[in-house]
């Protein structure tokens, strides 16, 4: 070969050469993901893991006309596992039918609304039964429970301050103390600060004040 059409391998930019692997690899990346269908990314709430079914109850708890904060908030943790939070907190509305995703939202918010619709007691559920859409069938029990929290409070007030450990072991009066202490969180959850950067707003001096009622 003539050693004057050997390339000069010194004269090549290795960085130039390095930015344009990258973006290759960049685009390959992108490329992939986005054949990648939603119901198959992990990472997407439109994904249903094979062991998943409409007619598995999420919690072993029953929403019945006394317990709505209780079941709510196991309810939440479920969903939140399962990554459907959306399909109820107004995120991921519902598609047009022409859109490449409506039978993977429409399929998700039957797994959801079934999931919720099985917690249910049978009359509270016969009384929803014509709502199919998720955000709405949540903000309708949500609307029909979410009450009563004033009477409910005082009468959490009214056990703290009157429970005594008595015969009780220690175990068995810290346990009783905090089933209430949660109960009172769960009625009377403080809102959390958003400012940036942290501010000395009053919600500290909230947060102390209800601290020190759970002081025993």
């Amino acid at each position: 070969m003539d050693s004057n059409h050997t390339p000069n391998l010194g004269s090549i930019d290795l960085q130039l050469l390095a930015q344009i692997v990258a973006q290759i690899t960049s685009m390959q990346s992108a490329s992939t993901k986005s054949t990648v269908s939603p119901h198959l990314d992990l990472a997407s709430p439109y994904y249903l893991h094979p062991a998943d079914s409409p007619g598995n109850r999420l919690i072993s708890r029953v929403l019945d006309h006394q317990n709505y904060h209780n079941w709510s908030h196991y309810m939440l943790l479920a969903l939140k596992s399962k990554n459907k939070l959306a399909f109820i907190d107004g995120t991921l509305p519902k598609p047009p039918v022409d859109d490449p995703l409506f039978e993977a939202w429409d399929r998700c918010n039957t797994f959801v609304v079934s999931w919720i619709h099985l917690s249910l007691s049978s009359d509270i559920a016969q009384s929803v039964m014509g709502n199919s859409i998720g955000k709405d069938l949540w903000q309708e029990l949500k609307n029909q429970f979410y009450q009563g929290d004033v009477f409910k409070i005082a009468e959490l007030q009214e056990k703290l301050f009157s429970i005594k450990q008595g015969d009780l072991s220690v175990t068995h009066y810290f346990t009783k103390l905090k089933g209430i202490w949660e109960d009172l969180e769960t009625f009377r959850s403080l809102p959390q600060c958003n400012c940036t950067p942290k501010c000395t707003c009053v919600f500290d001096t909230v947060s102390n004040y209800q601290n020190d009622t759970f002081v025993v």
